[in-house]
C-alpha cells in the first residue's frame, strides 16, 4: 500500500477529503473506460459501514460510499472483485496512520502466509509491503521496498516487527543490538479479512 493511498483514506475518514465522491453510474463509466487500477474496500466495524477507495491508472482517487446501506454498496462492488486488484482492509489501518505511524506492519494469520508470499520465487503478492506471520519456526517476516522483496525468519516477534519497520535495518544488526523502539507493537495491524 502506497503512502498516498493511506493519506487519501485518512483524509476521507476524518472528514477532510477533497477526493471526488462517486456512485454507481460513475463507477460504471470508470469500468467502461478501463482505467481502474485498484480498489480498496474499507470496513469500519466501529461505525458499521463499508466504503471504497478507487484508484485509476493516472493515480487519481475516488470514494464510493453507500447511499442506501452497506449491503447495497457491497452488491454494486462485488462484480468488480475479479476484474481488478481488490483489497479489503479494516479502518484500524487508518487509525494507526493517524498516530503518525508509517510504515504499518501487518500481522497475518499463519494459514494465509502462502496466499501472500511465495518463498521459492521470492514474490510478494500482497498489497501491503511489510508483514510477518507466526509459524512453528518462529516469525517469518517479509518486506518490500522499491520492488525489492526480502524475507527473514526471527525467534522473537519484536525482532520481526523491527526488521519490517525500516528497510535499512539488517537481521544481524537486530540480533547484535539490544535497542528497540518503544512503540513497535503500535505499528502492527492484524490482518483479519
Amino acid at each position: 500500500m502506497e503512502k498516498r493511498e493511506i493519506e487519501v483514506m485518512w483524509s476521507y475518514y476524518y472528514g477532510m477529503s477533497k477526493v471526488t465522491m462517486i456512485w454507481e453510474q460513475e463507477m460504471i463509466k470508470l469500468h467502461e473506460k478501463g482505467i481502474i487500477k485498484k480498489i480498496y474496500e474499507i470496513i469500519d466495524d466501529e461505525f458499521n459501514e463499508v466504503w471504497y477507495l478507487i484508484r485509476d491508472t493516472k493515480e487519481k482517487s475516488y470514494i464510493l460510499k453507500s447511499k442506501c446501506g452497506n449491503v447495497y454498496a457491497r452488491d454494486i462492488m462485488s462484480k468488480y472483485k475479479n476484474n481488478y486488484n481488490f483489497y479489503t482492509i479494516s479502518s484500524e489501518v487508518i487509525k494507526i496512520f493517524d498516530k503518525g505511524i508509517f510504515p504499518i506492519i501487518f500481522k497475518i494469520p499463519s494459514d494465509r502466509c502462502n496466499d501472500f508470499y511465495n518463498e521459492k520465487t521470492n514474490i510478494n503478492k500482497a498489497f501491503f509491503n511489510n508483514y510477518y506471520v507466526h509459524s512453528k519456526d518462529g516469525y517469518k517476516a517479509i518486506r518490500e521496498y522499491r520492488n525489492k522483496v526480502e524475507f527473514e525468519t526471527f525467534n522473537k516477534e519484536e525482532d520481526a516487527i523491527y526488521w519490517c519497520s525500516d528497510f535499512s535495518i539488517t537481521k544481524q544488526f537486530i540480533l547484535d543490538s539490544n535497542k528497540r523502539p518503544l512503540n513497535l507493537i503500535e505499528m502492527v495491524c492484524e490482518y483479519r479479512i
